[in-house]
């Protein structure tokens, strides 16, 4: 009885510990190395598949863009915490070096760390405007292009210069990005919508 009467009253106050020092619960964790999984088959099963298709640079991003968008704007809705999305990051890498779905190394481990990293501050500016659909649309544009764009400066850098590879290379990359930022900015319109219509239905 005296066991269970101090745990019970030690319950409130560690939730309390973990909401002031920002620690995940387990719970929390579970569900951002769940949307890092995600991420890691959705990039392996479209983009990876798309760029096969269609050999150019940053191509497999465009099929990629709209789901992983999608899976990042719902984990940080579940879970309004900053850091969350450099988990999910985290959680990505590992799942890829584990199943061996390593293509080229900055593309397949460095991104999504500094992407994950880049989302959490992006999310941390945006998600105070008072408009919660207008700040999930500029997230996801914002992540989408975010990432696409360090893929990007890794090709350049390390592979070769936009300009070098072909005549129309240049503008096609570029369309790349504006599209995969289009498609960000619709995943948070949809993220946006669903929201709006669970809470209609309470």
């Amino acid at each position: 009885m005296l066991r269970t009467t101090l745990l019970n009253s030690q319950g409130p106050a560690l939730a309390g510990i973990r909401a002031k020092t920002g620690f995940l619960t387990w719970r929390e964790l579970a569900f951002a190395v769940a949307g890092g999984i995600a991420l890691a088959g959705v990039g392996q099963l479209l983009g990876r598949t798309f760029h096969l298709a269609w050999p150019v640079p940053m191509s497999g991003s465009i099929a990629a863009a709209l789901p992983r968008a999608f899976i990042l704007l719902v984990i940080l809705l579940r879970i309004n915490r900053f850091g969350i999305l450099t988990v999910a990051g985290i959680a990505e890498v590992s799942t890829k070096l584990a199943a061996g779905f390593i293509g080229w190394w900055p593309m397949s481990l460095v991104v999504p760390l500094l992407a994950g990293v880049a989302g959490d501050l992006i999310w941390w500016y945006l998600r105070q405007l008072p408009s919660r659909r207008l700040s999930l649309i500029l997230t996801g544009g914002s992540l989408c292009g975010a990432r696409v764009l360090f893929a990007l400066s890794f090709w350049t850098l390390l592979m070769r210069p936009i300009s070098g590879g072909g005549e129309h290379l240049a503008l096609t990359v570029g369309s790349i990005v504006v599209i995969n930022i289009v498609l960000g900015m619709v995943a948070g319109l949809l993220v946006g919508k669903s929201t709006t219509i669970a809470k209609s239905n309470k």
